[in-house]
C-alpha cells in the first residue's frame, strides 16, 4: 500500500525505491509509422522502456536481484568488495545495490577498448576499473578474459562476484518483474519478443515468463554481426563467455550491423524515446525477423486474436553514455548542419 503514490520515506527509502517490485509497471509504448516500415502490414511495434528504472539502464533490475537474494542467503556476510566483468550499466547498478546492503567497495574488469566516457562513468559512481586485454575469440572457461578473472578474485575470502553470465538471479529478475509486466501490459496478445544478446538474462528471464503464458511464443535474439561493435551486446563468438544455456531460449537468430543500431536510436530519440543503441539493435533485430516473414510469406502465422502482429522489444538503456559514438558510426547526413562552425574554440581535432 505504501508505495500506491510512488512515495519512498524513511531509513530505507532508496533501497526500496531501487527494488522493482515496488514500482509502477515500465512503459511500453508504440512506434509510429515513421518508425515501423510494417505498419501498413499490421505489424505492430512496442518498446518496453526499461531505460525507465530508477538507474536507467536494465541492469537495475537484475543487479538488486543478484544483491538482495545474495544478501538472504547470507553471502555478504563478511564481504567487504564486489568484484565482476563489466564496463558499464551491470557494474554500476550491482555498485549502488551493494552499499544498501553494507558492501561499500566495487571493482570491476573493463576491456582495454572501453570509451574514456564509460570509464569516467565508473570512476563517478566510484568504481574500481581494472582494465584487460580480452581476447579477440575466447574459448569457453578462457583464463585470459575478465570473466574468469573476476570469477577466480570472487573466491576470496571477502570478495563476492556476483556472476552476471551464470547466476540465475539475473534472468530471474526478468522471469519475476520484466515478463509478467509485458504480459498483462498487452493482455497477452504478444505474438514476438524480441531482445539483444548480452550477458542474455533480459531474454531468458523475461522469455521464460511468457513462454510460461504462451508456449508457442517465438522469440528473436539480436546479436552484433561478425566484428561489429555495439555496446552492451554481443557477437556469437563472444557469446562463448555466457554460461546460461541462451539458445535453449532462443527460436530465431538476427545479427544486426553497427550502423543500423545507432541511426535506429537516433531515430528513436528524436522521437522522445530515449533509447540507446542495443535498443536499436533490437528494433533492428525485429523488423529484420519480420520483414523476412513477410518475403515468406509467412506473417500471418504470427497474428494474434485481432489479426495483428504485435512484437515487443527491450530498450536497455539511453543514449548520453554514448553520445561521442553517434558521429563515428552514422553517416554524417543524418546530423544537421552547424552554422558559423568556424567560430567554435573547442572543436575537437
Amino acid at each position: 500500500m505504501q508505495y500506491q503514490k510512488n512515495v519512498f520515506s524513511g531509513r530505507n527509502a532508496i533501497q526500496d525505491f531501487l527494488n522493482p517490485g515496488n514500482l509502477p509497471p515500465i512503459p511500453l509504448v508504440e512506434l509510429p509509422p515513421e518508425l515501423n516500415p510494417l505498419a501498413a502490414d499490421g505489424v505492430r511495434l512496442q518498446a518496453k522502456m526499461m531505460s525507465l528504472l530508477p538507474l536507467g539502464n536494465v541492469k537495475a533490475a537484475p543487479a538488486y536481484n543478484m544483491i538482495a537474494e545474495a544478501a538472504v542467503r547470507g553471502d555478504l556476510d563478511g564481504v567487504e568488495r564486489l568484484i565482476e566483468n563489466s564496463s558499464g550499466n551491470t557494474v554500476l547498478s550491482l555498485a549502488i545495490a551493494a552499499r544498501h546492503f553494507g558492501v561499500q567497495r566495487t571493482c570491476s574488469y573493463v576491456p582495454a577498448e572501453i570509451s574514456w566516457n564509460k570509464l569516467l562513468m565508473l570512476l563517478f559512481f566510484g568504481i574500481e576499473p581494472i582494465v584487460n586485454r580480452e581476447p579477440p575469440a575466447p574459448e569457453d572457461n578462457d583464463p585470459r578474459t575478465g570473466v574468469y578473472k573476476a570469477r577466480k578474485a570472487g573466491e576470496e575470502a571477502d570478495t563476492l562476484n556476483p556472476g552476471q553470465y551464470e547466476n540465475p538471479d539475473n534472468p530471474g529478475a526478468h522471469e519475476k518483474w520484466t515478463g509478467p509486466q509485458i504480459w498483462d501490459q498487452t493482455d497477452g496478445k504478444i505474438s514476438v519478443f524480441c531482445a539483444g544478446l548480452g550477458t542474455c538474462g533480459t531474454l531468458i528471464g523475461t522469455a521464460t515468463a511468457l513462454k510460461k503464458m504462451n508456449p508457442n511464443l517465438p522469440v528473436v535474439g539480436a546479436l552484433r554481426a561478425p566484428d561489429r561493435y555495439v555496446p552492451g551486446v554481443r557477437t556469437e563468438k563472444l557469446l562463448n563467455v555466457v554460461e546460461f544455456d541462451w539458445r535453449a531460449h532462443v527460436d530465431h537468430m538476427e545479427p544486426v550491423d553497427t550502423e543500423v543500431s545507432y541511426r535506429l536510436s537516433m531515430d528513436m530519440c528524436r522521437l522522445g524515446l530515449m533509447a540507446g543503441p542495443s535498443a536499436g539493435l533490437a528494433l533492428a533485430g525485429a523488423i529484420n525477423f519480420l520483414t523476412a516473414m513477410k518475403e515468406q510469406s509467412r506473417l500471418d502465422e504470427f497474428r494474434n486474436e485481432d489479426g495483428e502482429v504485435l512484437c515487443v522489444f527491450p530498450c536497455p538503456d539511453g543514449p548520453l553514455p554514448y553520445l561521442d559514438e553517434y558521429a563515428k558510426y552514422v553517416d554524417r547526413s543524418h546530423f544537421p548542419k552547424i552554422q558559423n562552425e568556424e567560430f567554435l574554440l573547442n572543436k575537437p581535432s
